[in-house]
């Protein structure tokens, strides 16, 4: 379990988070929802050991994350973010090679370069493994980037999947450049790797998607958490219109489909 307790982080004299106390639950698909600029991608990094606090602490299974190690925290958890530019020429193959570098020590591995190519097919990018990075679309870096972060909780002994005891992905709006069969991809991935003891915890935009794929739920707004919820439909439209500020309403489509949210200002 990723537990962040009494989390407070300020740029100067602005307060990004303030007092932020949640527990993502293990085994679970997590969802971070909130505004912009409620400080969800600064909770995501701090979670994920990759930005310190100003006040509070992280712990991953009841240990302090300052306490684990970069090498093992980064075998243990890896973050897909929104954007990521490389500054140098690599290929898609060498991209996902650079998620298994915590697992080998200076000459990558013949299970290495297995994995790397487990998860380019996971992410149907085995055509595109050779070609420059950086002349990929948009969506495909997001797959390329997808199969790194994939590549580096990935347990050497398990082919099967990024398994073993605290793997947690984060994503932090892991479908901003995908087209909407991709966004749904890539989130029926992410929910097939809780069979694999993996937990994610996802910042997404989209209620209705988010409320689809959502177990367990944090809506943050102006640095606090304003609710927490187990279920989608304890989320009501009290908090939807507090926390997003519109009006909402929870609309059933028919008897054999779930309920969605409609939004007016």
């Amino acid at each position: 379990m990723v537990e962040l307790r009494g989390i407070g982080y300020h740029v100067g004299d602005v307060a990004i988070l303030d007092d932020v106390s949640v527990r993502f639950q293990p085994g679970r698909f997590n969802v971070i929802l909130g505004p912009n600029g409620a400080g969800k991608s600064t909770l995501l990094r701090i979670a994920a050991g990759l930005l310190r606090p100003n006040a509070g602490e992280v712990l991953y299974d009841g240990v302090r994350v300052e306490s684990i190690g970069d090498e093992r925290l980064a075998r243990r958890r890896a973050m897909l973010s929104q954007h990521i530019e490389l500054a140098f020429p690599l290929s898609a193959e060498d991209v996902v090679l650079m998620g298994r570098h915590p697992h080998y020590a200076r000459v990558p591995r013949a299970i290495d370069r297995e994995i790397v190519r487990h998860t380019l097919a996971l992410v149907e990018m085995t055509a595109k493994a050779g070609q420059a990075y950086d002349t990929l679309s948009g969506g495909e870096r997001q797959k390329v980037q997808l199969a790194r972060v994939l590549a580096q909780i990935w347990r050497d002994a398990d082919r099967s999947g990024p398994s073993g005891e605290g793997r947690v992905l984060f994503l932090d709006e892991p479908t901003s450049n995908l087209d909407v069969h991709y966004q749904l991809w890539l989130l029926d991935l992410a929910r097939d790797l809780l069979a694999h003891d993996c937990t994610v915890v996802a910042i997404l935009h989209d209620l209705n998607v988010a409320l689809e794929y959502g177990q367990h739920f944090v809506l943050l707004n102006a640095g606090r958490v304003a609710a927490e919820a187990e279920r989608a439909d304890d989320i009501t439209p009290e908090i939807v219109e507090t926390v997003f500020r519109v009006r909402a309403r929870r609309v059933a489509a028919s008897a054999s489909e779930p309920a969605y949210w409609r939004f007016t200002r």
